[in-house]
């Protein structure tokens, strides 16, 4: 009886941690709104230490801090503070809403890299996107698109490296941002074509879902503005994410699948070890997954 061997799969130089699970946003095309979680997770130092050496070792460079909205987490600051004394390009990607002009200038030297949620040019269809704040959402209004702005161009003013970040979806697919966009220079525009994924907005998918004649017309107007794009299949598989809880999560299946050890209590090793192999090392590489973020 044979064996059937199985590599071991590196881990990425990029690792994303959803270390905070809520969200004060409702996004109609989220696609992880982690619904078990009901409050923060908030680990130790010697813990997050532990892993933060424990993926070092295994070849991570960047950790990016996400979410929900990694702003609501209470000890964002000591981890993202922690990581880059110890060594990592540090990222955050944040809907804006906390992104005051002291919490900026409390991080430069930090935090390398802010990542902003724009969907569109408009306060309006930011609001039938459901990219508002649950009061905002209650009123079928939207402020997202003035006070994210007004976050970006303080943060642009203290030096921080600009990402933009655009999901496309039904909603939005007409809107032209390239005036926006071309306003806010961002070092780099990822754009994601909406994805869905079963258990996470499959009763929105209806009102958000994107054909590929639409999506693509999209990517055609703003190409000259060189975006990053991301289609479903660039996105599933390609990314090493981390919860709250500290389990690996991908979406290579078209729902989100959790490992069932975690980093805290199992190690890096041997959590990724369950779900390295449903990541996909040349889609990495093909979305532009190892860019030049030093």
């Amino acid at each position: 009886m044979s064996v059937q061997y199985v590599p071991e799969v590196s881990l990425p130089k990029a690792v994303n941690w959803h270390l905070e699970a809520r969200c004060n946003y409702r996004c109609k095309f989220c696609f992880v709104k982690f619904k078990e979680f009901h409050h923060a997770h908030v680990h130790s130092e010697k813990q997050v230490v532990k892993m933060y050496e424990q993926l070092l070792a295994k070849g991570a460079e960047k950790i990016t801090f996400v979410g929900g909205e990694p702003m609501l987490y209470p000890k964002i600051k000591t981890w993202i503070t922690l990581a880059k004394t110890m060594g990592f390009t540090t990222c955050m990607v944040s809907n804006g809403t906390r992104l005051t002009s002291p919490w900026l200038e409390s991080m430069v030297g930090h935090l390398d890299w802010i990542g902003v949620s724009i969907d569109a040019s408009t306060n309006v269809l930011h609001a039938k996107m459901g990219r508002a704040n649950i009061g905002e959402v209650k009123k079928g209004v939207s402020e997202h698109l003035t006070r994210t702005t007004r976050a970006y161009v303080r943060a642009r003013e203290l030096g921080y490296g600009m990402k933009l970040n655009t999901v496309v979806c039904d909603i939005n697919k007409h809107d032209d941002m390239c005036e926006l966009v071309e306003m806010l220079k961002p070092d780099r525009w990822k754009v994601f074509r909406v994805l869905r994924v079963d258990g996470e907005n499959d009763e929105q998918w209806g009102e958000v879902g994107i054909n590929q004649s639409d999506f693509n017309s999209w990517v055609t107007r703003h190409c000259h503005l060189n975006p990053v794009v991301e289609d479903n299949n660039d996105m599933m598989g390609s990314y090493a994410m981390l919860d709250a809880k500290g389990r690996f999560f991908t979406d290579a299946t078209g729902i989100n699948l959790y490992s069932l050890k975690n980093v805290f209590q199992d190690g890096v090793d041997e959590t990724w070890s369950e779900m390295g192999k449903y990541f996909s090392q040349e889609k990495f590489e093909a979305r532009d997954g190892d860019w030049s973020w030093k």
